[in-house]
């Protein structure tokens, strides 16, 4: 058994973090105030499925105690034992059919067996088809009263508004370091495993606020009943906190060596992906560190920006290896060599000399048209072709909201410039490739360029439309 299953909270006590969550839910079976249905979101491991499980067992067991279930009566040793068959899980993941949901719709009308209520915890709910979405919405509308449903989904721009509409939303946050760092010493006395605070620090780092993460990996970098960060450093190539201070320092003073250093990490073996990440959260921890000390920090935020700008673009390169490189250099690409230019001899330079007998013809601006300065970005209107595309990608994906996407698209800091090229554009979706045609120059140049399609990827993939190519017609 793992670490996670093993220690995975039975009631809302032992519930880490969403503390509001639990309170409200806790609150609502006292006073016998649960509704039909619920909607769980948040990010993968902060206890949307065990807070599903905790409630299910709370309103069912025989004698709960101030709204969690008491872990003795028939009903919580049988769903221990996994014998309760009026509790039931669901990955949607590998049921996303209608029919999945038909079974669940017609097994719903009966009666529970031992329990009050017979509840359904769907996982992973956004998997779901649009078919089965409007099958499950049948039954949201009008459920029985001894049936609950639990829905849980880490992405719920997925779930259709009319399902959500439906529900009691409760919105999981990720878990603060404090809770997570708490409950891995818990585990670490418990198995009596030997923790160092370096080791203690990389894994909630880790974690991304997500518990299970954190667990897994502490369970993963177990060594004989220790976890020592020396050891974690060999096993996962990752980089000292010595060497990505040093890494900085370079940064900081546009240390052409720096060039060198990269090399070795690369020729290290290293994950120099991993290395980009922790010293992004090394520059961040320097900076408050700095701002608490009352010192200057312009030089350390442009180099976290130029970090996590450059992070971000990896994705879609070809090699992240030079993407990482370029980064680099953007750093050091202020160095002045103020040597090499006082070196340079301006004494003995004649008249003739200073003569440029065939001078470079200055390269002149293109004009803009007429028509461009009177609409730089293009008419929002919506001809015919439009709505023939859009009904087109309608029908392809009826989930994507051009709306949405420029939504997604300001908030992953994208420009007003980029933002006033997509209103109005000509636009279609086939297969995994999204084109879009351009009315003017000036819209054109704002989509070809390069840091702009990056924010139009991210914002896709952040809406569910992964591995698409965006194409400029």
């Amino acid at each position: 058994m793992s670490l996670y299953t093993k220690y995975r909270p039975q009631d809302f006590d032992n519930l880490v973090g969403q503390n509001f969550i639990k309170e409200t839910l806790k609150k609502a079976i006292c006073e016998e105030k649960t509704v039909g249905a619920y909607l769980f979101c948040g990010p993968r491991g902060t206890g949307k499925t065990s807070t599903a499980r905790i409630f299910a067992k709370a309103i069912n067991c025989l004698n709960p105690h101030e709204g969690n279930p008491c872990l003795e009566c028939e009903v919580c040793k049988e769903f221990a034992e996994e014998k309760l068959i009026d509790i039931i899980e669901i990955d949607a993941a590998s049921h996303t059919g209608v029919d999945n949901i038909r079974e669940i719709i017609e097994k719903a009308q009966f009666a529970p067996t031992k329990t009050k209520f017979k509840v359904y915890i769907i996982d992973e709910v956004h998997m779901l088809s649009k078919g089965a979405f409007n099958a499950l919405l049948k039954i949201l509308e009008e459920p029985p009263k001894h049936v609950k449903f639990i829905l849980a989904t880490t992405e719920t721009h997925k779930v259709p508004e009319t399902i959500i509409s439906r529900c009691q939303r409760y919105d999981f946050k990720r878990i603060d370091n404090d809770s997570i760092r708490e409950r891995l010493l818990f585990i670490a006395k418990s198995e009596d495993i030997k923790i160092d605070e370096d080791s203690l620090n990389y894994i909630i780092s880790s974690s991304n606020g997500g518990l299970r993460n954190a667990i897994s990996l502490f369970e993963q970098l177990i060594e004989d009943k220790e976890i020592n960060y020396q050891k974690i450093v060999e096993k996962l190539g990752i980089s000292s906190l010595e060497e990505r201070q040093n890494f900085i320092e370079k940064l900081k003073n546009k240390d052409l060596s720096i060039i060198d250093d990269f090399d070795k990490i690369i020729d290290s073996g290293k994950n120099l992906k991993l290395f980009f990440k922790e010293l992004i959260f090394s520059v961040k921890d320097r900076i408050i560190s700095d701002l608490k000390n009352k010192k200057e920090i312009s030089d350390l935020i442009n180099i976290f920006e130029i970090l996590d700008e450059t992070y971000a673009k990896t994705k879609y390169s070809l090699d992240e290896n030079t993407t990482f490189l370029v980064g680099i250099l953007k750093i050091i690409g202020n160095y002045k060599n103020t040597e090499i230019i006082e070196k340079i001899p301006t004494k003995n330079i004649s008249k003739k000399e200073e003569k440029i007998e065939n001078p470079v013809k200055k390269i002149e601006k293109e004009e803009l048209k007429e028509e461009d300065l009177n609409d730089i970005f293009g008419e929002i209107d919506f001809s015919e072709s439009k709505l023939k595309n859009t009904e087109k990608l309608e029908k392809s994906n009826g989930n994507f909201d051009l709306e949405k996407f420029i939504l997604e698209v300001k908030q992953n800091g994208g420009k007003g410039a980029l933002t006033m090229s997509l209103r109005g554009i000509i636009f279609s979706l086939e297969e995994q490739i999204l084109r879009f045609e351009p009315k003017t120059k000036m819209a054109r140049l704002n989509l070809e360029n390069a840091d702009n399609r990056v924010v139009m990827l991210k914002s896709l993939e952040d809406l569910g439309f992964k591995d698409f190519k965006i194409i400029i017609e």
